[in-house]
């Protein structure tokens, strides 16, 4: 009877650690080892500048310490970006009085989505400016962003047709700019996955 005890209360403490481990989400990306330190030097987003909705100059440092949600979209895309914008607009509720939340959606179609542009996208779909953050600039240098965070956007097109295509992911990047995750923006129950794993990153840092 003892053992039969000792075995449930082994089995208990296996099932409580593997969910506490799992509780955690990964930091993906490369790690390398930081040469001053000896720890592990992790992955970190890419460092930019741009122009937001409003036409001022946002960079990296304006996310410090934030936990930030990031897709690729143009504002005249017909297809999948008005799902991407409608499912974002579900993390915006969900996360509408954490100051530490942000959403950063960046244009891949700077010829056309200017900052009045952009800021007329956010006034139709009703976005708090506040929480959401568009931004544009060269799409050369927004497709090699689109890289660093190891997703698809690119211009398939010729010099006299362009053909802008990317795909429909958010990715998760906490305050430290390492990425945490990866979602496909298409999905509803994904989205909602992403929304349960902002809350674990909120908690790490309380």
């Amino acid at each position: 009877m003892k053992i039969e005890i000792l075995i449930r209360a082994l089995l208990f403490a296996l099932i409580f650690a593997g969910c506490t481990k799992t509780d955690k989400l990964p930091i993906l990306g490369e790690v390398s080892i930081d040469p001053l330190t000896g720890k592990n030097k992790y992955y970190q987003a890419p460092e930019f500048l741009l122009k937001n909705q409003f036409n001022h100059e946002v960079t990296h440092h304006d996310f410090e310490s934030k936990i930030q949600i990031v897709d690729f979209f143009f504002t005249t895309c017909p297809t999948i970006c008005p799902k991407m914008t409608k499912h974002l607009k579900l993390v915006e509720k969900a996360f509408e009085k954490i100051n530490e939340v942000v959403i950063v959606s960046y244009s891949i179609d700077y010829k056309n989505d200017s900052p009045e542009r952009l800021k007329q996208y956010s006034e139709n779909y009703k976005i708090n400016n506040n929480k959401w953050i568009f931004l544009t600039g060269d799409s050369d240098a927004v497709f090699e962003l689109s890289k660093d965070y190891k997703v698809q956007a690119f211009d398939d097109g010729s010099v006299n047709q362009r053909n802008i295509i990317h795909d429909g992911t958010f990715v998760l990047v906490d305050g430290q700019r390492r990425i945490r995750g990866y979602y496909d923006g298409l999905s509803v129950k994904d989205t909602k996955r992403l929304i349960l794993d902002i809350n674990k990153l909120i908690k790490e840092v309380e």
